[in-house]
């Protein structure tokens, strides 16, 4: 959580620069092109790689582990390599697909950065295999601290070319590239590096026959991001801006998502994929444990982002002066956060509540609930957005997303035997107090505040910063008189 905290952290700073030293023009073109990577980074690396590669590595034993790590290493090289020349050709029709047809984006820009951004894909799959080899063996510190030299790389391009939108995009690429690298040396100091020129293992075929269902449900999101970016960029509909605003509000988003939710689920799929192995009894109550510690976290999280979502945005965002047009961008980007805050429980369950499938090897129930469920938001998307503006999107996603939380608890209690009652019962305890004390948080910052005279920033960062003090203290304190488990725990070790 701390590596994933600050990768988090760099990539918000990354995002502010974006904001202070990019007009509009050049911020929309770069979030359009970086969906292209970003929606096969999802089906090709982080997504469908490590999750089905973790538990079958796990499976082996001693070299047979490294030959194949060494056989993924290949596939993923010619599978990228191939992706990479068809979209240096197919760029301006990728565009095209991205755009509407009265876009607020500049088209021709699009299309170089698109074929400028896209070889970070190679670089991502790279560390996504390190990162599953190192996952898989239960040693978490190189991969969380990874994504750190990606945000840091790229941010020493964007001050070195301020408002370059090609710098922009080759500041990431070249991160990317550290990214993969620096991960190397611990799988070496491990023993597991893969073994190169490797092109075959008997477990490769099962290997990318599980990427592929998993490439529908971790890739689902991505999906559904080249349809809202159709929506944002429709010039009848949303003004300039609108594009950037949409990435930087599920930016933030998924930065607790993947500090809250994220990395305590690989936690725990690395240690469900060793129970499974293992054939052990303990299975069913880890699976337990780990939904019971995402509702802990992600509930009041979520709570605190609905309630604090302006003066958080203006905190971030409005620090350093805004660019040209970007005052549009950070009061859209607004609109948009609060209802994410409301989906952010029901995201990390999701999340984390595939994961037994793959353990499983059952690959038929996430594929038809993911696919199911993206059809669904994207209905969402299309029914909403034109009445509730780019708010709409959000409220898509967070209707989608409870319900899918939902089905794949219930799922689960006939699956595996998960015990349902335990956990509704701890989604009451933590929500009764996550809204009891973020509903003591907004009065205390509405109350203190304004008195203090402070101007339009000072005022946004001590609003976050009494409210958020003030919502973690009242949440310790009530969660532990409503008896939640966890906290008990804590105080009895």
């Amino acid at each position: 959580m701390g590596g994933t905290l600050a990768s988090r952290a760099t990539g918000l700073l990354r995002e502010m620069l974006l904001v202070a030293l990019f007009p509009v023009r050049a911020s929309d073109a770069f979030r359009l092109a970086w969906t292209v990577p970003n929606l096969f980074r999802e089906l090709l690396a982080e997504g469908a790689l490590t999750n089905a590669f973790i538990p079958l590595y796990q499976r082996l034993h001693g070299s047979e582990r490294r030959v194949f790590a060494g056989a993924m290493l290949a596939v993923l090289a010619l599978a990228n390599g191939l992706l990479l020349g068809l979209a240096l050709l197919a760029a301006p029709w990728i565009v095209e697909l991205l755009l509407a047809r009265d876009a607020n984006v500049d088209r021709e820009l699009a299309v170089q950065l698109v074929r400028l951004t896209f070889p970070v894909l190679f670089a991502i799959s790279l560390s996504a295999l390190a990162m599953g080899v190192l996952n898989a063996e239960e040693r978490f510190f190189a991969p969380a601290w990874a994504p750190v030299l990606l945000n840091l790389v790229a941010i020493a391009a964007m001050l070195a070319f301020p408002g370059e939108a090609r710098w922009l995009a080759l500041g990431v690429v070249l991160g990317g590239g550290a990214q993969a690298l620096v991960q190397w040396p611990a799988m070496r100091r491990a023993g597991v590096a893969p073994l190169l020129g490797r092109w075959w293992h008997a477990s490769l075929p099962l290997a990318l026959a599980l990427m592929v269902p998993f490439a529908f449900t971790t890739g689902a999101r991505q999906v559904l991001n080249v349809v809202a970016q159709r929506i944002v960029s429709n010039e009848a509909l949303f003004p300039a801006g609108a594009v950037t605003a949409y990435a930087l509000a599920t930016m933030l988003f998924s930065l607790a998502l993947g500090l809250f939710a994220i990395s305590p689920a690989m936690a725990y799929y690395a240690r469900l994929g060793n129970l499974a192995a293992e054939g052990s009894s303990e299975f069913v109550g880890t699976l337990e444990a780990g939904t019971r510690f995402i509702l802990l976290l992600t509930l009041p999280a979520g709570a605190a982002t609905f309630a604090f979502a302006e003066p958080a945005v203006r905190t971030v965002f409005e620090l350093l002066q805004p660019a040209q047009g970007q005052d549009v961008t950070i009061a859209l980007a607004v609109q948009a956060l609060a209802p994410l805050g409301l989906a952010l429980p029901a995201a990390g369950l999701v999340n984390y509540l595939l994961r037994p499938f793959f353990v499983r090897q059952r690959v038929r129930a996430p594929v038809a609930l993911s696919a199911g469920f993206t059809l669904f938001t994207g209905l969402l998307f299309v029914l909403l957005a034109p009445r509730f503006g780019i708010a709409g999107l959000s409220w898509g996603t967070t209707i989608a997303m409870s319900l899918q939380a939902l089905v794949l608890l219930a799922w689960l209690r006939r699956a595996e035997g998960l015990d349902l009652r335990a956990v509704l019962d701890q989604a009451v305890r933590v929500g009764v107090a996550a809204l009891a004390s973020v509903t003591a948080a907004i009065w205390l910052a509405a109350t203190a505040v304004p008195a203090l005279g402070l101007s339009l920033w000072w005022t946004s960062f001590t609003t976050v910063l009494v409210g958020g003090a003030t919502a973690l203290l009242a949440f310790a304190l009530i969660a532990f008189a409503l008896g939640v488990q966890e906290l008990r725990a804590r105080r009895r070790a």
